[in-house]
């Protein structure tokens, strides 16, 4: 089995769908697609959504970063009098604990890392 995982991101094919969990859709109808490249502890790949908001909630053992590709977004985190933007070229780091919204304002497409620790 190759040591090296790769795939382009101009050229993904058909990905994973999805949704908000249950309970924390708070706008919209947003859908998400997921092309997973590496699902074994750190978990990396591209996500897309459509326009919505949902409710993040993460527990103390993840952390993501991600890089915007292309649409915009604010995070929103519990306790922040204002959301903060971030579009294409941004990277982003959500530290473990983080609880708030996220916002799709135009459709988005993102590189991704998770890691639980």
């Amino acid at each position: 089995m190759s040591k090296l995982k790769f795939m382009n991101v101009d050229r993904l094919g058909r990905g994973e769908p999805g949704a908000p969990a249950p309970g924390r859709l708070m706008e919209g109808q947003p859908e998400f697609t997921t092309w997973p490249l590496l699902d074994e502890g750190i978990d990396t790949g591209v996500w897309a959504a459509t326009p919505g908001q949902h409710r993040m909630i993460r527990d103390q053992s993840v952390i993501e970063a991600f890089l915007i590709l292309e649409g915009e977004i604010e995070l929103l985190e519990d306790g922040d009098p204002e959301p903060r933007r971030f579009g294409p070229g941004d990277l982003v780091v959500i530290q473990p604990g983080f609880t708030g919204s996220w916002r799709t304002l135009t459709p988005v497409r993102k590189v991704y890392c998770t890691a639980t620790l």
